[in-house]
């Protein structure tokens, strides 16, 4: 009886793991895709409009002269 309760507890405890951890990469996937929404000081607005052809995102671009860094601001419609 008592090997029963520790292994319904110990299935209890992994699947709470495996679904925190489909979370966690959830989360950080969207935050990933979202990117930052402020503009990192340095950065002038360009008048280039980048089009993702895989999310079909449109993006403003931003550019670091001193650095030659480009920096993509997603833009809403």
């Amino acid at each position: 009886m008592m090997v029963a309760a520790v292994l319904v507890l110990y299935v209890l405890v992994s699947a709470a793991v495996i679904f925190g951890v489909f979370l966690f990469t959830a989360w950080m996937r969207q935050r990933r895709l979202q990117g930052p929404s402020k503009v990192p000081p340095g950065f002038k607005r360009t008048e280039e409009i980048y089009y993702d052809p895989t999310t079909g995102v449109r993006q403003r671009v931003w550019y670091n002269e001193a650095t030659g860094e480009r920096f993509y601001q997603r833009e809403e419609k």
